[in-house]
């Protein structure tokens, strides 16, 4: 199931690093990112991070994110990020929020 939402992604000391439209795949356990400010400093981030999306729900994102450019219809093409959450997906009473 894939879920379309708004979220910000923070550091483990709580700085915000990304934020923008992203698409949260549970069954994988990865979200796509495209952050409105790209940021080259977000691919070299270290340590795990913290996904807080629109709906208050919090994801933990573990170290290997990718970076890739975005060229799909209807929006406009851009960068992209692909991160992992920690455990490989959202334990069921995160699915049902």
């Amino acid at each position: 199931m894939v879920i379309d939402s708004f979220g910000k992604l923070f550091t483990q000391s709580g700085e915000i690093m990304a934020e923008g439209p992203c698409q949260v795949d549970m069954d994988r356990g990865s979200v796509t990112l495209r952050p409105i400010v790209d940021t080259p400093l977000l691919s070299r981030q270290k340590g795990t991070m913290r996904l807080v999306l629109d709906d208050g729900t919090e994801l933990t994102i573990r170290e290997g994110i990718i970076r890739f450019r975005l060229n799909a219809p209807g929006t406009p093409p851009g960068p992209a990020y692909r991160l992992f959450v920690a455990g490989g997906g959202m334990s069921p009473a995160q699915a049902a929020e």
